[in-house]
């Protein structure tokens, strides 16, 4: 057993030595070989600038030289220019010597050698005497006329070369060349070390682990006696073993243990965890109270509709008298019978419903159970119906309360003006369309609610197309408020198959609510464009905004912002309802609102492109 502990052991930390020591070395050496190329490569850099490279330049191209006689006497011919060829070697000495008084870098001389390559890749100059130089990618690139830089360390020199051009043709190349047989030496005495220090820190790995494991086996063996012992004295069987390791037949020991002593409760535990469960994950709150009052039991749900996180000092009357739920322990223990009480409250900008019921009466286990519904989304719509009904009644009975008033009018003055009849009929006109508006909208969501899968016959859309006409349609509305109402296609939008009258109601919605919210002088700008696989209409004002607050409940029907506002610019709380139900019930896509007060709204509609 000890053996077999302390050999996996010591395997293990010689192994971990190991891996440390040759990651530990590896990134020296690579650190290292990194350090020898950045340091040819800059050495060059420094040498050959950019002035270097112009003066080397200009040396290579200085081929001919014009010398002029004197100017002759009279009677005499003008004489004609006479050319004198510069010779090679002059050209050969005068590179050599540019590139010697800044090759202090380079160590020329006692590292590195310079050579001075000919068109042909001959030899012309060599610092250390050579006659040829075999071809390399290096030189292959220079004499193709492209400066080339080889620091590989797999080879025996590192290569620098530099093409001098004249109109387009290499004439001459600059060469260094670095000998590596001291890197490589370097390397190889690196890996040396390395290998040594390796191979002595795993021998005192080693040893140091074999003295670590022993002082931790001597215990595990008195305690695996101790249970094997234990396990006699139970008269438990146990079981042959093949297995040498202590910690292995240890744990096998325990285990048995553990079985023996277990109580025949399982499946009361289990039903336990399984009710603890349901508890911990139901979507209503849940508080349990013993007949004392006293908290027994509370669920993370009735934590957060609570907001209570500290819950220790929760009894009974004093806690529902503190949020004016009108009840009290002694009121449900005497004077109710089994069904449940019910108690509604508003709590934290929430309206909470609590039903409350007494369990085992006589037992002294008996206590108080408390349910919480979060209702203040039944309640807000409740209250929106309300509003919705008096407001269509309102929106009804005014153009009506008009048209009956202008109607009058013309009935009992058959004879009035014809300028008259007609600002009275237009007026009853224009009442007449604003209540054949609402109903519409009225009947749109009506018909929406009954067959969400209602679309309209298919059609061509086009979406630029579609924008262009209803931005041209407004432009006066937007003129008569000193707007400035500006359609932008970032990009072409392919065209869509689908109810066009529903998708232009959309956008016509979305953009008028822009031009009411909007005050004089502001902007109004529309987007288009396709996003990845979708195509994505974009509406931003700088109007007056939407609180943070009432963002989340902005496209629940009948719901307005401002009940004021919006009856007095015509507004039923139906529009965007309406836009919302359209874009994902007919098209799939999703319509998306952010705002800030007093700074503008922005609407995003993103309908999905159909795949072919």
């Amino acid at each position: 057993m000890f053996k077999s502990v302390n050999f996996k052991t010591s395997t293990l930390f010689v192994l971990l030595v190991i891996v440390t020591e040759l990651v530990i070395g590896g990134l020296q050496i690579y650190m290292f070989s990194r350090s020898v190329k950045t340091d040819f490569a800059s050495s060059v850099t420094s040498v050959f600038d950019d002035e270097m490279r112009q003066t080397l330049t200009e040396t290579a191209n200085t081929a001919a030289v014009t010398a002029v006689p004197q100017t002759p006497e009279d009677g005499e011919a003008e004489p004609e220019e006479i050319i004198l060829e510069e010779a090679e070697p002059k050209i050969i000495d005068s590179l050599k010597n540019t590139v010697m008084q800044k090759a202090a870098p380079l160590s020329v001389g006692s590292g590195s050698e310079l050579l001075i390559l000919g068109s042909d890749g001959g030899v012309r100059f060599s610092s250390v005497g050579t006659e040829s130089i075999n071809a390399t990618e290096v030189t292959g690139a220079a004499l193709s006329g492209t400066e080339a830089l080889d620091v590989s360390l797999s080879n025996d020199y590192a290569e620098y070369a530099l093409p001098l051009m004249s109109d387009d043709e290499v004439k001459y190349v600059i060469f260094i060349r670095q000998g590596l047989n001291v890197v490589h030496s370097v390397q190889r005495s690196l890996w040396s070390g390395y290998i040594i220090t390796l191979l002595s820190s795993a021998v005192i790995a080693y040893l140091l682990s074999l003295a670590v494991t022993a002082s931790f086996v001597r215990p595990l063996k008195a305690l695996n006696a101790q249970t094997r012992r234990a396990l006699e004295a139970e008269r438990i069987p146990i079981p042959d073993s093949d297995n040498t390791d202590i910690i292995g037949e240890l744990g096998s020991n325990i285990r048995l243990l553990s079985q023996a002593m277990r109580q025949p409760s399982d499946k009361t535990i289990a039903s336990n965890t399984k009710i603890e469960k349901i508890l911990q994950n139901m979507k209503d709150g849940i508080l349990a109270f013993d007949l004392h009052g006293n908290l027994t039991h509370i669920n993370p749900e009735a934590k957060r509709l609570l907001n209570r996180n500290f819950v220790d000092d929760i009894t009974f009357n004093k806690f529902f008298k503190e949020i004016n739920a009108d009840i009290t322990l002694e009121q449900l223990q005497y004077d109710s019978d089994d069904s449940s009480i019910e108690r509604v409250i508003q709590l934290n900008k929430q309206v909470l419903q609590l039903n409350f019921a007494v369990f085992s009466r006589e037992s002294s286990e008996g206590g108080v159970i408390v349910i919480i519904h979060d209702i203040t989304r039944h309640e807000r719509l409740e209250n929106a119906r309300r509003d919705f009904v008096a407001d269509v009644s309102h929106e009804l009975r005014t153009p009506l309360t008009v048209i009956k008033s202008y109607a009058d009018i013309l009935a009992d003055t058959p004879d009035a003006e014809p300028e008259l009849r007609t600002r009275f009929l237009n007026t009853i006109s224009s009442e007449t369309d604003r209540m054949t508006k609402i109903i519409s909208d009225l009947l749109t969501l009506s018909k929406l609610d009954v067959d969400t899968t209602y679309v309209r016959p298919y059609e061509d859309i086009d979406i630029r197309n579609m924008i262009e006409s209803l931005v041209d349609r407004l432009s006066l509305t937007a003129k008569k408020k000193e707007q400035e109402l500006v359609y932008t296609p970032i990009n072409d939008v392919p065209n869509l198959k689908g109810d066009r009258d529903g998708l232009e109601r959309v956008f016509t919605n979305i953009i008028t609510n822009a031009l009411k919210y909007t005050p004089s002088g502001g902007r109004i700008s529309i987007f288009s464009s396709k996003v990845y696989n979708d195509i994505l209409v974009k509406v931003s004002d700088n109007g007056i905004g939407i609180p943070k607050e009432q963002l989340p409940n902005i496209f629940d029907r009948f719901y307005r912002v401002d009940k004021a506002r919006s009856r007095d610019k015509g507004g039923t709380g139906l529009g965007l309802a309406i836009a919302k139900q359209t874009i994902e019930t007919a098209f799939g896509g999703k319509i998306t609102i952010t705002s800030e007060p007093n700074k503008g709204t922005d609407v995003s509609v993103s309908i999905p492109i159909p795949k072919k």
